[in-house]
């Protein structure tokens, strides 16, 4: 499972992450996958080091996510293979880095187009999921599952 994942999270444009909303119910969106090298080629050596399960995501801190992550940190990540048909589910828990140095590794310029007010304006939030358990969905219709 390790060499597939690792796959599937390096080509993968978007990834899928579900947290749970303010009212209790699951909320799913797609998010930029900045493992991948071609997205975040600056991020490379970084991911390299970082464990199975362990997935960053950048987004708006004044996004609905990241008030449902304060609330409840519980969430899963999915990532898939469109041409194999293989998927891996992961659950865990999420949480917003504060840490500035971190937050300021993973900024790039080029990403001023989604936070106008750069890396320090206050709108920019680096997300850090850490998977627990894992379901992995065969091309063949077989699941297998187990923890990281």
């Amino acid at each position: 499972m390790n060499k597939k994942y690792k796959e599937m999270l390096a080509s993968s444009f978007a990834l899928q992450i579900a947290t749970i909303n303010l009212q209790g119910a699951p909320e799913t969106r797609a998010m930029i996958n900045i493992q991948n090298k071609q997205i975040a080629p600056h991020l490379e050596s970084f991911f390299a080091k970082t464990p199975d399960g362990e997935i960053y995501f950048i987004t708006n801190t004044s996004s609905a996510k990241v008030a449902q992550i304060a609330k409840n940190n519980k969430a899963g990540v999915y990532l898939y293979d469109n041409q194999t048909y293989e998927g891996l589910l992961l659950s865990g828990v999420i949480e917003e880095i504060k840490d500035q140095k971190l937050k300021d590794a993973f900024w790039v310029d080029a990403w001023k187009m989604y936070y106008p007010a750069g890396k320090d304006g206050g709108d920019f939030s680096v997300l850090k999921f850490t998977g627990k358990d894992y379901k992995f969905y065969t091309g063949d219709f077989k699941v297998k599952t187990g923890s990281l």
